[in-house]
């Protein structure tokens, strides 16, 4: 069982680490995808999002925020009903609001992506974990983002969510150094 993995079993969250966790992402949709997603897990744990990541994709339109931020309140309605996909209206409201956030930061900084790597000087910023006993859940960097994109509308998404996306986007290198999927390790 590789440690960096967070000390799990579980099939899906271990490729999931292995294959996606921690690998930069620089995609504008691809990354609003997945803090839609981040947003879902306030409180929950996020294999649980995980395992519904499909259901989510389908919901929302594979998360295209174009077609998202024109949901209206007949659709959440709708979604209150949709299986597989956490019932929690103001989570599912959330991600409509992201959608229209999301156009305003385009709008103000060119694009999504450029915005949310500002925050790290456009490199991923290693983290330089040996232990799993060294990591931490939250930051400056993560709680002065969180501020930010509740300006712009988002919601669902603390420090320490904002701090959980950052690294799971890989804006953040937080696998072990030993780890065989860390970046460092793949180059």
């Amino acid at each position: 069982m590789n440690p960096c993995a967070f000390g799990t079993k579980d099939p899906t969250y271990i490729d999931y680490h292995d294959n996606l966790w921690g690998q930069p992402l620089y995609d504008s949709l691809q990354l609003f995808k997945l803090m839609a997603l981040e947003s879902q897990h306030a409180g929950l744990s996020w294999l649980t999002i995980l395992k519904k990541k499909e259901a989510y994709e389908e919901a929302f339109y594979n998360f295209d925020p174009a077609k998202v931020a024109k949901m209206t309140e007949q659709d959440i309605d709708n979604l209150m009903n949709f299986p597989n996909i956490v019932h929690n209206r103001k989570k599912l409201e959330a991600i409509v609001n992201q959608a229209k956030g999301y156009f305003a930061i385009e709008k103000d900084y060119g694009s999504f992506s450029e915005f949310l790597w500002s925050y790290v000087n456009h490199q991923p910023y290693d983290m330089q974990y040996e232990k799993p006993s060294e990591r931490i859940t939250v930051d400056e960097t993560a709680t002065q983002l969180s501020k930010k994109l509740k300006n712009y509308g988002f919601k669902f998404l603390g420090p320490v969510t904002v701090f959980s996306f950052l690294e799971a986007a890989g804006l953040y290198n937080a696998h072990l150094k030993s780890c065989p999927s860390n970046p460092n390790n793949l180059k």
